[in-house]
């Protein structure tokens, strides 16, 4: 049972691993963007109704840019240019993703 356990354990690991190898190489700076905001959404976000997600952890954009392998001023663009469109808000320290089906479609281009 422990051995099938630790075997889960390091196979979804390895997974994840190469799901972030595939985006550094393939997906376009937005979408690397997009898919570091949803990674945090999905380990800190909170519903907080009308298909909104207020994300529970203070991160700077540095931090967020080195989550997704981009350049920190490459990143407050993009930001910048999803807070016009709608698709997030930033509150304080946090972030509010206005708009996850639009930030999905980002992180598949």
């Amino acid at each position: 049972k422990v051995y099938r356990h630790i075997s889960a354990l390091l196979a979804g690991r390895l997974r994840n691993n190469n799901d972030a190898l595939l985006a550094s190489s393939f997906l376009s700076v937005k979408g690397r963007a997009a898919r570091a905001l949803l990674s945090l959404a999905e380990a800190f976000g909170e519903d907080v109704g009308s298909a909104r997600i207020l994300i529970h952890q203070r991160i700077s954009q540095g931090d967020l840019a080195a989550m997704a392998g981009i350049a920190r001023e490459s990143l407050s663009r993009i930001l910048q240019e999803w807070t016009r469109n709608g698709l997030i808000k930033r509150l304080a320290s946090y972030y509010c993703l206005e708009n996850k089906s639009a930030l999905e479609r980002e992180a598949e281009n």
